[in-house]
Order: structure tokens, then C-alpha cells, then sequence
């Protein structure tokens, strides 16, 4: 079982982390470097209401010319590998080196990834992975799409309200690309829309339900591209991917709750009130996975054979927590990272959590790098950065876990 998709809070919050992290600011795309663009957009129209926001543009072509991609075992790519965005260092500038990373830790290299972006996610092909910049007083999210065969690709803009929208590749192959723009100047979440990889709008999901309320912007997407599930005001919602509502799957009120990825294929975890929940599809009653014996704040839970694991979260920093039968949890410590700040899993992949260890916050750790953990054994080898072969990894992502 374990987790499905990269939480999305998850991902909002460690976007948060690397901008305070790192002097790479978020202020366009392909400027600067070996990466070229035509017909680059830097604004974009204001949203109408709540209703699907004008203003995005077709898609530019991008291309690299300093791709090298060719040597990697392209038919072997698939489950327990990682994708990564390297830097040299937490203060260097200018565009960042892509890896792919085997589950056996040979590191292979891409070509530089697209100036001044954000890795947001991988398509279930493996062929295309998908970034996002955007400058921090902007309403136009830069949206990327590149193949990671060839270099080439193509970017696209669309309004967003906030420096951290979500994004992702639709499901199961990554034909598409989910996005939404945060909240109106007016108040009330935008929609999420799906656009084509050129940029073509397809379709606005709703953003009101009668049990469930508004949208508040959270979304999650299944593994098969049928459903979706929305956090709203007053609970859950389960959609097509047609757009149709299906059922409310929690009607807890205003508050109190917030989607946090998929704990197996027919149920979602959600952090309600400081307390993991994982919802059935079916609209049945949650299990609950802690308790009030465990006070701290969730980003993220995984299921492997020698327990359940969560990624907590306090003052800037996260850590790994077993957690245990009688409602407790154990903070684990990762082996040759003690004075990690942030310590993030990435999904699973057999009896381990591939994580991204880095600095919280304040900055007081200037590393980051991707280790493979086994809590079982309480073992870990770095594959991606520090130790394995040095630089920082600025973003990371597992292979069917984006």
C-alpha cells in the first residue's frame, strides 16, 4: 500500500523551504544559460470570480543544448527509480543539472534543467517531467513540460494567485497537466483546470458542491486517471475526471481538515486537527491512524512491512516518525544525517523510503541529498547528492510516487 502520489502539502512546503534555502529565485524561465524559448510570457489575465480564469497562453517551444541523455537505459526506467535536480551548491546560481538516479544508486546524467523552475512532477511514462516558475510578486505561472529523451519541450503560462499552485501530470501517463491557481483577490478557490501539454485549456472542475462546499484548493488525482478527490470547506469531495461529482466522502464542517495524498487506491490520508485520517472512496467511515498522544503536525504517512510512517512537521523543520500501536510515535534518526532540518520521504519502493535530507528554514544545514532508508534495518546510503557524488539537490522525485 503507502502513498500513491507526492502529498501536495507536502510539496507546498517544501517549495517553501528551498525558496528560503536557496538565492534561486523564482523570477522566470530558460533566461540565462543553455536553455532557449520563443514567444516568453511574463503576465497573465486576472481570474473572473471563482469561474475558469482567462489569460493562458499556447504553448513556446524550449529546447537544451546540452543534453546527454542517450546512455541511460531508457526500457529499464521505471519503479524505485528517482529523478533529481542538482545544484552545485545551496548558494549557487543559474539553472541546476537533472539525474536519473537507478534503484541500485547509478546516477545518470540528463542535461540542465530549466533556469530558475521547480521540479513538480514526472509522467507515468518516464519520458516527460514537469516545472513551474514563477516570480514572487507574479501572476503567471510559467508551466514546462520536457522530455527527458530528447531536451526538448514546451512552456505555457496560466494565471496564478498564489507562488505555490498546484501542479501535476494527470494519471496514469501523464497525457495532461493538472493545474490550480490558489485563491481570487475576491476570495473562493480557483478551479482546477486540465490543460494539454501545449497549453490547450480541456476542462474546469467544479469548484462548488452541495454537501461539501467550495473548493479550498487541494487536489489529488488516482493512479488509473478515473477520479479525483477535493479538499473543500466542509469536508471531501470525489469527482470524475470528467468533472461529474460522485459523493461527498466527509462532511466534518468548516475547518478542521486537509488532503494530504492517497493511502492506498481507495482510500485518502488527511490530517484533521493534528490527527492522520485515512477516507474510504466509498464514503464509509475513516480509520484512524493516530491519536492525541501524537501532537505534531502531518505532511505526509507510508505503509511498508515493517510498520507506518509519517513525515511531522514544527517550526520550520520536519522529521520521520514510526508510528506505533498504542497511539505514540518514535522519532527515527537517519543514519550520517543527525543534524538533518527537513527530512522528506519521497514514497516507497519495496521495504524502503527513499528521502530528501536538507536544511529546515533557517538555513543552519547547507546540504541536501537523496538517501535510500530502510527503518527496518535503520539503514541509509545516499544515492544523489553529499555523499554520492556531491552537490545539492534542490528537488527530487520517485518514479510513480509524483
Amino acid at each position: 500500500m503507502g502513498i500513491f502520489s507526492l502529498t501536495r502539502a507536502g510539496r507546498i512546503r517544501r517549495h517553501a523551504i528551498a525558496t528560503a534555502l536557496s538565492t534561486l529565485a523564482l523570477a522566470g524561465v530558460m533566461a540565462g544559460g543553455a536553455t532557449t524559448a520563443r514567444a516568453l510570457s511574463t503576465t497573465a489575465a486576472g481570474p473572473a470570480g471563482v469561474s475558469c480564469p482567462a489569460g493562458n497562453t499556447a504553448g513556446a517551444v524550449i529546447s537544451s543544448s546540452s543534453w546527454t541523455a542517450s546512455g541511460v537505459p531508457w526500457r529499464r526506467v521505471g519503479r524505485g527509480w528517482i529523478l533529481g535536480d542538482l545544484a552545485r551548491s545551496q548558494s549557487a546560481t543559474g539553472p541546476g543539472t537533472l539525474y536519473l538516479v537507478s534503484p541500485g544508486g547509478q546516477r545518470y546524467h540528463l542535461g540542465r534543467a530549466p533556469a530558475n523552475a521547480m521540479l513538480e512532477d514526472w509522467s507515468g511514462t518516464g519520458a516527460d517531467a514537469l516545472f513551474l516558475a514563477q516570480g514572487p510578486n507574479s501572476t503567471a505561472a510559467s508551466i514546462i513540460v520536457l522530455n527527458l529523451h530528447s531536451g526538448r519541450g514546451t512552456r505555457f503560462t496560466a494565471y496564478s494567485g498564489t507562488p505555490f499552485p498546484g501542479l501535476s501530470f494527470s494519471r496514469p501517463t501523464g497525457t495532461a497537466v493538472l493545474f490550480q491557481g490558489g485563491a481570487t483577490p475576491n476570495g473562493g478557490f480557483l478551479p482546477v483546470q486540465r490543460f494539454s501539454l501545449t497549453g490547450v485549456r480541456e476542462l474546469c472542475y467544479p469548484a462548488q458542491f452541495p454537501q461539501a462546499g467550495a473548493i479550498d484548493g487541494r487536489f489529488l488525482e488516482n493512479a488509473s486517471g478515473t477520479e479525483l478527490v477535493f479538499d473543500t470547506q466542509n469536508g471531501l469531495e470525489l469527482v470524475s475526471n470528467a468533472g461529474r461529482p460522485i459523493r461527498a466522502l466527509a462532511t466534518h464542517g468548516p475547518g478542521g481538515c486537509g488532503l494530504l495524498g492517497w493511502w492506498s487506491s481507495q482510500s485518502v490520508l488527511t490530517d484533521c486537527s493534528g490527527q492522520l485520517l485515512a477516507y474510504p472512496l466509498s464514503g464509509g467511515r475513516p480509520d484512524q491512524l493516530t491519536s492525541a498522544r501524537d501532537t505534531a503536525a502531518f505532511l505526509g504517512a507510508w505503509h511498508l512491512a515493517s510498520g507506518n510512517y509519517a513525515e511531522a512537521a514544527a517550526c520550520g523543520s520536519t522529521w520521520l516518525e514510526r508510528l506505533n500501536r498504542n497511539g505514540t510515535a518514535t522519532i527515527l534518526s537517519i543514519p550520517g544525517a543527525v543534524d538533518a532540518g527537513t527530512v522528506q520521504p519521497l514514497g516507497t519502493y519495496g521495504d524502503q523510503l527513499p528521502l530528501l535530507i536538507g536544511g529546515g528554514c533557517d538555513g543552519h544545514v547547507a546540504f541536501s541529498f537523496v538517501d535510500w532508508y530502510n527503518p527496518g534495518a535503520n539503514a541509509a546510503r545516499t544515492v544523489l547528492g553529499g555523499r554520492a557524488g556531491g552537490g545539492y539537490v534542490t528537488d527530487a522525485i520517485l518514479f510513480g510516487a509524483g
